[in-house]
């Protein structure tokens, strides 16, 4: 059965002709074959699209812990709130926080939790409270619906797992906290979240950060049949079949998981075997899989509720987009979305890095984040 697994997991992935099984340490480039370069999906030109406000910034390559020493969830401080939804569902929300100072909210995307700024938290914590949050499904923040009976979760996640609910799982958290005004941080998902954030709470925002952000008009072109080598997998998670397989054995959760990690980075060998294993840790606790694969179903199939006409609204809020150029998830070139949106806007792409900017480019990172929000 795990060899057949593994063997689904990878067609699943568009490789049928990868034996995962005999070789389950393959990167994704080896079966990747095709679809659109990125010189393809760069726009001509950064200065026409942004009036000359913008940078080009390199990363390293070599040392892929860029000097440090790993750390483990256990070496940060774990702490978690409890909300109520709308709809009367009691939501534990499991956050980590560092440092003093002027608030700072990190949220990630998928697939993740608040490990994916493992390399950030520390540093930036020196000079902000720092907040790393679990989402609504992922990590250790409640699963609305979750029954350890059956391991399934049992609510439709067109009404419990969409964005309009999570943003309104920030506002409550940042309540719960004391916290009126802050900084936000979101990344792949949670850019999302953040883009709908700013424009129903604007009073909450002193700034915004987006990491590779997917803004409104991004879903026809991730869904189009020309990115559909791209973007299969959306499709894959809204079907039942792929939480039993990606379940099967935690052998199949580390092959599915893996293999986005390393296809979406801009270095294949970025990611050590111990970050795997830890990362492999939280997807195999019960409902994870599940709860991320809900974002997709929530908020990408036809009975999503979209966007919504504030949604279209430009904000004047300051705004840093950090985007890493080698990005197959959210392709550079939708870069072009962002003016129309965000007035006061910096925008930094970033070579040498993929779609976990954070973890490809953490001294980058943490020195650009850090800088936008002190001026």
């Amino acid at each position: 059965m795990p060899d057949r697994t593994a063997r689904l997991l990878r067609r699943a992935a568009g490789c049928d002709n990868a034996d995962v099984a005999n070789d389950a340490r393959s990167t994704p480039a080896r079966c990747h074959q095709g679809g659109t370069t990125m010189s393809e999906t760069q726009p001509k030109s950064y200065r026409d699209l942004y009036g000359g406000k913008w940078e080009q910034l390199r990363t390293r390559k070599d040392d892929t812990l860029y000097g440090r020493t790993l750390l483990r969830p256990e070496d940060f401080r774990h702490q978690t709130v409890t909300t109520h939804d709308p709809r009367g569902y009691e939501v534990k929300i499991h956050y980590v926080r560092e440092g003093s100072g002027e608030p700072l909210f990190l949220f990630h995307g998928w697939p993740g939790f608040w490990y994916d700024y493992w390399m950030n938290i520390k540093e930036l914590a020196k000079q902000f409270d720092v907040i790393a949050v679990d989402l609504r499904g992922y990590g250790d923040t409640d699963k609305p619906g979750y029954d350890p009976k059956t391991n399934r979760i049992m609510l439709d996640p067109v009404q419990h797992y969409d964005l309009d609910t999570t943003v309104d799982d920030a506002m409550r958290l940042a309540k719960a906290l004391g916290i009126e005004q802050a900084y936000w941080v979101g990344h792949d998902w949670s850019s999302l979240v953040m883009h709908k954030f700013v424009r129903r709470y604007p009073e909450m925002v002193k700034k915004l950060v987006l990491v590779n952000p997917f803004l409104p008009g991004a879903e026809t072109r991730y869904l189009s049949p020309a990115f559909h080598e791209h973007s299969y997998y959306a499709s894959f998670h809204g079907t039942p079949l792929a939480v039993e397989l990606v379940e099967s054995s935690r052998e199949a959760t580390k092959i599915y998981f893996r293999w986005f990690f390393q296809w979406w980075s801009a270095n294949k060998n970025l990611w050590t075997p111990e970050e795997i294993e830890i990362l492999t840790d939280n997807f195999v606790k019960p409902g994870n899989v599940e709860g991320g694969f809900h974002w997709y179903r929530a908020n990408l199939s036809p009975v999503a509720k979209g966007w919504e006409p504030r949604d279209y609204t430009p904000t004047h809020i300051p705004t840093l987009v950090l985007w890493g150029e080698g990005d197959t998830c959210v392709v550079i070139n939708w870069s072009d979305l962002a003016p129309q949106f965000y007035l006061d806007m910096k925008y930094m792409p970033v070579r040498n890095a993929g779609h976990f900017l954070m973890r490809e480019a953490p001294d980058l990172f943490n020195r650009e984040v850090a800088a936008f929000l002190r001026t």
